[in-house]
């Protein structure tokens, strides 16, 4: 019963990584908002120490795991409230990941690839889930101690085509800029043409040819 975001289709093949994770943070929601890119950042370490060190693992905004331009791994946030027994409400947040491991659908928008084909050829959906925990857990901590500000650098530090041409379509509207970063609420920062910076909170995100396409 997966999903992709905004309701789009979601594959889920046997053999891949599908994990979701129940958090209650004690904070607003504009702050969970950034769990994605704590999930992110541990993604990418979990895969990171096990690809061949000619590929390259990245992070394009807003949620996706790549290597070498290609989507590997992608990630969902939901939130929603309950009432405990005093009826006082209590917020949750549901990180959902998936991580192509065997395999991974081939007629998509962006370009896709899994953990097999880049090369790794023993490792299996139990042990991805063992090693993102752990770095999960980590980074998790990184976050509730020390705030957004080390997961955003390390975050930036394997950022897809950072300082590339950019387009970002929210809605019917598109936007043409470079891409600079995030911000400290994890905000898109795309330098216009007249120079100012624009923060954007959701959107698609195109790269030179594919913004072409």
């Amino acid at each position: 019963a997966g999903k992709g975001r905004m309701g789009r289709e979601w594959v889920s093949a046997e053999g891949n990584l599908y994990v979701t994770i129940l958090l209650s943070p004690d904070c607003d929601l504009l702050r969970c908002s950034q769990l994605s890119f704590v999930a992110a950042v541990a993604a990418a370490s979990t895969v990171e120490p096990i690809i061949p060190e000619e590929g390259a693992i990245e992070c394009k905004w807003p949620n996706d795991i790549l290597f070498n331009g290609r989507k590997l791994g992608g990630i969902l946030l939901e939130s929603f409230s309950t009432l405990d027994e005093d009826g006082r409400e209590k917020q949750w947040v549901a990180v959902g990941v998936g991580i192509n491991i065997d395999s991974y659908p081939k007629d998509t928008a962006f370009p896709a690839t899994c953990l097999r084909e880049t090369g790794v050829e023993i490792i299996s959906a139990k042990i991805v889930l063992s090693r993102f925990v752990y770095n999960f857990i980590h980074a998790y901590d990184q976050w509730c101690e020390q705030g957004f500000e080390p997961i955003r650098q390390r975050w930036i530090d394997n950022a897809y085509r950072l300082g590339s041409s950019t387009q970002v379509a929210v809605g019917n509207n598109h936007m043409q800029g470079m891409f600079k970063g995030i911000d400290e609420c994890g905000r898109l920062l795309l330098m216009i043409s007249d120079g100012s910076v624009q923060s954007i909170s959701a959107g698609d995100v195109y790269f030179g040819e594919e913004a072409a396409s």
